[in-house]
């Protein structure tokens, strides 16, 4: 018998299974205060006189709760069921104390009254008032993450505050169990708030101990019952968890489903998924093969329980930045097998069900690393566009993708990010580094994978620069947008990072241009893929118009070359064969170069062989005589603020850089007229304010006079007089956890 039909014994009174009384009551009702700050959390606890088999239908109860605000204006939020636990020896045991709760999270000042708890169930529908309230006073809590309303790309908190997404994935704990798993949750949250980041991403999953609700019986039999009936344990980790969060300051994306659950062909667990009616017998298991899971009626049903069930649970902290639906949904059976618009409208459908759910409604996202996602970010309950990338190039294609994807007019997160050799901490520490100052650039957030990388390196000392520079600051009220900066004498230089990723994707573009900025129109469509005569109609052979003052050099990253198909590459130049080499099987991880003229250029590479080559990207670089050439930027500017990163192409992944830069102006373009600071700001180590110039903008131009540096240095333009807000007293004052 399912373990949580049981007897309610409640002072004197003992209420049998199976003795149903005519209708429904409430047994016995508390709260966790009579006083709440407002943004926290107020908790109701009741128990009934009825005992459920299935506690997680709402076809079965379906319980719901009405607050009415201090302006007499009402929420309904969702009961959950709930038990405790002991921790012992690992594992949660001696589940007891089987109750009923409502959580929330008040937003005015003064009284709430709870007005109404209604209860439909087999017995019918009772309405009680249960004569309870709670009065809101001022806290330091700051409310839920919302979409800013000055600017479509920007976040805030509901209390007006500014949230600037800085931090990496922690999406699940290794090898500890229990008490022991909470602990290194705490260490972790602990190490990431003491270097200033504020955004982690969560995987309800199932390895190691896991954190999911649902799951096969098989591998903790103890926690799991399979489809339909949902881990109490698990979920009370998980309020272990998220409350380690709000007191970290930490916003969570988490994240429901991941592609392996439902794939038979990327990191697998189909074999080991409840849903899988190989699995019917311990688990409930239904669907023939995983792709069914986005269409069929009782999957989707179900589906919607168990999120009703996340959103009432946890709802209310403004711990939760968005309900992430899935992880990389594209390597799922059903996206790779053609049934894409089953994905679309499963997305559309669970997006709409949720912001019905949810009282407080979270933002709400999904995730992809690859291009074809357009009819999801465009769903309008979709708040938050993320995008997912591996490979060479990583501030080349976080500026394309931030400038693809700002087309939906939503915030752009950089959801997962990293590719380095795990040999080399200096690597992965640029690699973090570059991903995170270009995306806070873009009025995004790069977020990197490896977070038991960054723990056992201590790479924590990364986000301590970018923390000091973005504090105090709020980029969505100066009309930000893409600066345009000039390096006089600088030349020419572009990295096209491939946007088409899908292995089948169909490019629908295969002319481009590169501007006089480095930056490339319609990327979006350049695919990484060079099929050959194998794949006639995949080809997708590029051609790049280019113009250079002084000759240079084009440089093809090439991933790998097919394990077959005896292929070869050529580049023309204007129409004429440059260049031609054939590449034995398998070879990867290359850079071909070819010399480039000065004039203007037409570059085509062509597969000449039979099957497929994989290119991270296509580097051109004019020839310079000093390193000058070697600074890129990425940066926002408006009437009257800038913010700009500087960096030298050489100071990434694979690559050399190229020293001291000395001597260097840029002319920052678009600013009114008149009298600015200009601050100048480390992006190593304890990261800061390290120089100051007042410069005038005239015509629209204003000239700023880089000091030394060495591989990168960011840089604030605000007008003369302008405090500034950066609050760096916090920087001596952190002590980081070690093992």
């Amino acid at each position: 018998m399912f373990r949580y039909l049981f007897y309610l014994v409640i002072g004197t009174v003992c209420i049998l299974p199976g003795i149903a009384a005519s209708q429904t009551e409430i047994t016995s009702l508390s709260q966790n205060t009579d006083t709440v700050g407002m943004y926290e959390k107020f908790e109701l606890t009741f128990t009934l006189s009825e005992v459920y088999d299935n506690p997680f239908d709402p076809d079965i109860v379906d319980i719901s709760v009405t607050i009415t605000a201090p302006d007499t204006s009402n929420s309904i939020a969702f009961a959950f069921f709930y038990m405790d636990y002991d921790i012992v020896n690992g594992k949660y045991v001696n589940g007891c104390n089987p109750c009923w709760k409502v959580r929330f999270a008040p937003s005015q000042l003064g009284k709430y009254t709870i007005s109404q708890i209604t209860i439909n169930d087999k017995n019918g529908t009772t309405s009680v008032d249960p004569q309870a309230s709670f009065n809101c006073v001022p806290s330091e809590r700051k409310g839920i993450i919302r979409v800013d309303q000055r600017d479509p790309y920007c976040l805030r908190y509901d209390d007006g505050s500014v949230y600037l997404p800085i931090g990496h994935n922690v999406a699940w704990d290794q090898d500890v169990y229990g008490a022991e798993a909470i602990a290194w949750w705490e260490q972790h949250f602990a190490s990431m708030h003491a270097a200033g980041e504020n955004w982690t991403r969560i995987w309800m999953t199932h390895f190691y101990e896991g954190h999911t609700l649902e799951w096969t019986s098989k591998e903790w039999p103890d926690y799991w019952e399979g489809v339909g009936r949902l881990s109490l344990q698990m979920a009370g980790k998980i309020d272990r968890m998220v409350e380690l969060a709000e007191q970290n300051g930490i916003a969570i994306q988490l994240v429901f489903q991941h592609h392996g659950q439902f794939s038979t062909t990327v990191n697998s667990n189909w074999s080991t998924n409840p849903y899988n009616i190989a699995n019917e017998h311990n688990d409930g298991g239904f669907l023939r093969n995983p792709e069914d899971f986005f269409a069929d009626t009782k999957a989707i049903r179900l589906t919607k329980y168990k999120y009703r069930y996340i959103a009432a649970r946890w709802g209310y902290s403004d711990a939760i930045l968005a309900w992430e639906l899935w992880n990389e949904v594209q390597y799922t059976d059903a996206w790779k097998n053609g049934h894409q618009s089953d994905v679309v409208n499963w997305h559309e459908d669970m997006a709409n069900y949720l912001r019905s759910a949810d009282p407080f409604k979270h933002l709400i996202t999904t995730s992809d690393d690859t291009s074809g996602f357009e009819a999801i970010w465009n769903l309008p309950n979709i708040a938050l566009v993320q995008v997912h990338y591996y490979g060479l190039g990583t501030i080349g294609f976080i500026r394309q993708a931030v400038a693809l994807l700002s087309r939906h007019e939503k915030p752009v997160i950089m959801g997962e990010f990293g590719s380095f050799d795990d040999s080399n901490v200096a690597e992965a520490a640029l690699v973090l580094h570059n991903g995170i100052w270009s995306a806070f650039h873009l009025k995004s957030g790069g977020h990197f994978w490896w977070w038991d990388y960054i723990h056992s390196h201590n790479l924590y000392d990364e986000f301590i620069p970018l923390s000091a520079y973005a504090e105090g600051e709020d980029l969505a009220a100066h009309n930000l947008s893409a600066a345009d900066i000039d390096i006089p004498g600088a030349p020419l230089y572009a990295n096209a990072v491939p946007g088409l990723k899908g292995f089948w994707d169909v490019s629908t573009q295969t002319d481009f241009t590169v501007r006089s900025d480095g930056m490339i129109e319609g990327i979006e469509n350049l695919s990484r893929w060079l099929h050959g005569s194998s794949k006639s109609d995949f080809r997708s052979d590029p051609s790049f118009a280019i113009e250079f003052d002084n000759s240079g050099v084009l440089k093809i990253h090439v991933d790998e070359v097919s394990g077959w198909g005896q292929n070869s590459l050529r580049v023309l130049l204007n129409g004429q064969q440059v260049f031609f080499k054939s590449y034995p099987d398998g070879l990867a991880n290359f850079v071909i170069e070819i010399p480039l003229p000065s004039g203007q250029q037409v570059v085509k590479i062509e597969n000449t062989g039979q099957d497929w080559f994989c290119i991270s990207s296509y580097e051109f670089q004019e020839t310079v005589d000093t390193n000058i050439g070697y600074l890129q930027f990425v940066g926002l500017s408006g009437d009257n603020h800038a913010y700009i990163w500087i960096y030298d192409v050489g100071s990434q992944r694979g690559r050399t850089d190229n020293g001291v830069f000395t001597d260097v102006n840029c002319i920052l373009r678009g600013l009114g007229d008149g009298d600015y600071a200009v601050d100048f700001y480390e992006t190593r180590g304890m990261g800061g304010l390290f120089k100051s110039n007042h410069s005038q903008s005239e015509n629209g131009e204003l000239v700023i006079a880089l000091p030394q540096f060495t591989r990168d240095i960011a840089v604030k333009v605000k007008p003369l007089g302008v405090q500034t807000t950066e609050d760096t007293a916090w920087i001596d004052q952190r002590v980081f956890p070690v093992d």
